[in-house]
């Protein structure tokens, strides 16, 4: 009885090719347009959240509990030696990375002879070798250009400020942390562009070496980076780093206490997925209704010719939920695979979203990182899954009532029409 039902089902589909071939399309176009736009976001979302806790704040950071509000180059933690060993025992840490951060003023070091015009710069003293590692403030700076004793890497808008070029002296005045002057020459290695808005525009990166004697902060950073093997995981791996002793007094923070406001933002990925799905295959439901009712009203003798012999209501919904579930599950394979194919063209390629608005731009910053506007679209098989869940919904609630009309008609009278 279920195989006839079924088989009933599937050949009343062909009676009107037209009419089944739109609900499909509608179907179709439906799961093509989640797939490929969850994919688009998943990207977006993903690559923001990488930037953010890759180069910019990590998955964990720690600090004097007053640094944050402060800043002052006095409010620092140590011993960093005795710190970063702790910290590598944990089986959770990937990556230790401290830094040292420091307000200054740079000027031009080639300008003999005349007073050289001076610029607000940062200088950030980083582990060289943690940081030009993957997710690292240095990640995609050359091995050769790396910082060494001496020398350091500057940001590209600081050094169009002071006009300078890779293979020049900066001069650097700013005030140790006891509060005397200091003051150097620093050889420029290269000049680099960065995700993290504060190098860019006022980076003056160097070793950490270098920093701590020239701020004169030994075995001192205001701050350490700590990664893990997943963001995801960031708040556990933050409860373990507090739960050691030499960090009892220092401020422990994962990624979503550091940067709140881009927590509330990614938390409205759920939400746009959710109301995506809800108004795309709204759209689709209203396609397989109108399917659904007009085969029913065209197929009234059938009908009563079926409940005449005998057939229970029962299967007469059952056969007209089963045609729009097929006609839902056709649309969602045929959109799955087409909407799989342009997320895998685009995410070769990626879509540039300024040349979609006509806009001349390469990145936008937001809470001191800034963001590229290429995308490459991410596949992720629970959008595919979406689609099937939401289409087998559709079909059924569109197609519901016309059922129950089609069991509730009178054997007698359904035949004479």
């Amino acid at each position: 009885m279920g195989l006839s039902t079924l088989c009933i089902a599937w050949r009343n589909l062909g009676r009107n090719k037209r009419r089944t071939l739109l609900a499909v399309g509608a179907v179709a176009l439906g799961q093509l347009t989640l797939v490929f736009v969850n994919g688009l976001v998943a990207a977006s979302f993903h690559e923001m959240i990488r930037t953010v806790t890759g180069p910019l704040v990590g998955h964990v950071q720690i600090q004097h509990k007053d640094w944050r509000q402060e800043r002052a180059i006095d409010l620092c933690v140590h011993p960093v030696s005795t710190i970063l060993a702790e910290l590598n025992k944990l089986p959770s840490v990937r990556s230790v990375s401290p830094r040292i951060y420091a307000p200054v003023l740079a000027a031009s070091g080639e300008k003999k002879d005349e007073p050289a015009d001076a610029e607000p710069a940062m200088v950030l003293g980083i582990d060289v070798t943690e940081e030009s590692q993957e997710e690292g403030l240095l990640e995609f700076v050359p091995a050769e250009e790396l910082p060494s004793e001496g020398t350091v890497v500057i940001g590209k808008v600081l050094a169009s400020r002071l006009n300078l070029k890779a293979g020049q002296t900066i001069a650097v005045i700013g005030q140790d942390a006891d509060g005397f002057p200091a003051s150097d020459l620093f050889e420029i290695a290269a000049i680099i562009d960065s995700s993290v808005d504060v190098v860019k525009s006022t980076g003056i990166v160097m070793s950490l070496e270098d920093a701590s004697k020239f701020l004169v902060m030994p075995d001192q950073a205001h701050q350490i980076i700590v990664r893990g093997s997943d963001f995801r995981k960031a708040d556990a791996l933050s409860d373990s780093i507090s739960a050691l002793e030499s960090l009892s007094a220092a401020e422990v923070l994962s990624w979503r206490q550091a940067m709140p406001e881009l927590l509330r933002f990614v938390k409205t990925k759920a939400w746009f997925d959710a109301i995506f799905l809800v108004i795309v295959f709204g759209a689709a439901a209203a396609g397989i209704a109108n399917t659904a009712m007009m085969s029913a009203f065209e197929r009234t003798h059938e009908f009563g010719m079926l409940l005449a012999v005998g057939a229970r209501p029962t299967r007469v919904v059952r056969m007209v939920l089963i045609e729009s579930v097929i006609v839902g599950l056709i649309g969602v394979a045929i959109g799955s695979v087409l909407g799989t194919s342009v997320v895998l063209i685009t995410s070769r390629t990626g879509i540039n979203y300024a040349a979609l608005g006509g806009v001349q731009a390469e990145d936008v910053a937001f809470a001191g990182i800034s963001f590229s506007l290429i995308v490459y679209p991410r596949f992720e098989l629970q959008h595919v899954l979406y689609g099937v869940v939401g289409a087998t919904v559709t079909s059924v609630l569109a197609s519901l009532w016309p059922a129950l009309v089609a069991a509730r008609l009178e054997p007698t009278e359904a035949m004479r029409s």
